[in-house]
């Protein structure tokens, strides 16, 4: 509750740093230690405290950065652009420097988590793009190397439990702007229990239920 708080109160004070004419925060990340939020504005990454203070940018380029996932030790951020063409998933320090490319597919990769072992979990759509019209779970080391597909289904917005033993993800391919929509391709919360090999459906609204 307190930092759910604190990203309320950060993303209200982090609004009013910025003209009204152009209040365009998006994704805000609280770090682990509650002190700080990442977000996107105007298609770059910056941080600022929770106090609206130290406001940092800590990427700028032409091209569209966003997303911003901290690591659990608070000391990197991932985040999304698309520099080449397409988005792949880049690493920052949080304090400022040179942003890393991790991933160099030609599909869109977008970062949905960063695991306490030093593993960045993205969505894309490499294996399946042919049959299916879902993306798939990747993951890949934080530091660079080979991406894995994660889980033997299709989905997105793979989140890690914090005890390490399941994934929670969305399935199901109808767009969110279709509020009206009710029919077999709605979006579900999934949980993918690591251990058992299982998966479960946790949701069965006719609407949309995403982000987990």
């Amino acid at each position: 509750m307190k930092k759910l708080y604190a990203l309320a109160v950060v993303t209200l004070l982090t609004t009013s740093l910025f003209s009204q004419n152009n209040p365009l925060i998006n994704t805000p990340a609280l770090s682990p230690n509650g002190q700080t939020i990442a977000f996107n504005y105007q298609g770059d990454i910056w941080t600022v405290s929770k106090n609206g203070q130290n406001l940092k940018r800590l990427t700028i380029h032409e091209a569209y950065d966003a997303n911003p996932i901290w690591s659990k030790d608070g000391k990197t951020i991932a985040f999304q652009s698309d520099r080449y063409g397409n988005n792949d998933v880049y690493t920052v320090n949080s304090e400022g420097g040179t942003p890393k490319r991790i991933t160099f597919h030609s599909s869109n990769d977008a970062v949905t988590d960063f695991t306490s072992e030093g593993k960045l979990i993205f969505n894309t759509s490499r294996n399946f793009v042919q049959v299916e019209r879902a993306p798939e779970i990747h993951s890949v080391n934080a530091k660079g190397g080979t991406p894995f597909r994660m889980l033997n289904t299709v989905g997105f917005d793979a989140k890690l439990s914090p005890n390490g033993k399941f994934v929670a993800l969305t399935k199901g391919t109808c767009r969110i702007d279709r509020e009206a929509y009710q029919g077999p391709a709605n979006r579900d919360i999934w949980l993918y229990n690591i251990e058992n090999d299982t998966y479960s459906q946790l949701t069965n609204f006719q609407g949309q239920d995403f982000s987990p």
